[in-house]
């Protein structure tokens, strides 16, 4: 199950191969089939000088999470697939807003990001803590189409954690058995395959005390 899922995003993955299989579920030159490539593009100029915690380039983050809701969860909304390669831009990236997403693509795919971003720290004095709390009560109240993008997105956080420090990979996998898997349980989506990348992780912590 997880192999099947590091395997379509794992390749060597580049906006030919990408496109190829977005032409399977949208016909070329289709007003969905330009939306997406719309949102490849920006996604990908806005994230160009960012990274992940391991080095990689940010963008291969936001690239995997379009191709899980595509390939394997079969999601067949070019909004939602578009939020997808979107849904780290109004969190992460300066200038960037739902209001922005709203007027340069459409109100939907503004509003599916706005559901998975996290409010700004300084509305809560900083305080992260405060802040998760307010996301994570928001997010309850989210349409699925989103939870199908938190979902995915915290699917391959889980997956590509393994150079992370373990106080992070505890703190992920803590945080995901008590919020996200039972928004998964809720939703029957991604339930096995998160409980199953939160077993891989426990598994080698295991190891390393032995």
């Amino acid at each position: 199950m997880l192999d099947r899922i590091r395997k379509i995003y794992g390749g060597r993955e580049n906006r030919a191969s990408f496109f190829n299989i977005v032409s399977r579920y949208f016909a070329k030159g289709s007003a969905d089939y330009i939306l997406i490539e719309r949102a490849y593009s920006t996604a990908k100029d806005a994230f160009r000088q960012e990274s992940r915690d391991d080095g990689e380039r940010y963008f291969e983050h936001l690239r995997a999470v379009a191709l899980i809701l595509m390939v394997y969860m079969r999601v067949m909304d070019a909004n939602v697939i578009a939020a997808g390669l979107l849904h780290d831009i109004v969190e992460d990236i300066e200038h960037w807003s739902q209001e922005r997403l709203a007027t340069e693509f459409n109100h939907d795919i503004g509003e599916l990001v706005w559901w998975v971003s996290k409010p700004s720290l300084d509305k809560f004095l900083g305080n992260k803590a405060a802040r998760n709390r307010a996301y994570h009560k928001n997010l309850r109240r989210a349409p699925r189409r989103a939870i199908l993008i938190k979902l995915a997105d915290r699917l391959h956080n889980l997956l590509t954690l393994w150079n992370c420090e373990e106080e992070k990979q505890r703190r992920k996998v803590d945080e995901t058995q008590h919020f996200y898997v039972p928004i998964a349980e809720d939703e029957f989506v991604l339930i096995h395959e998160l409980e199953a990348a939160i077993n891989e992780l426990e598994a080698s912590w295991v190891k390393l005390t032995e």
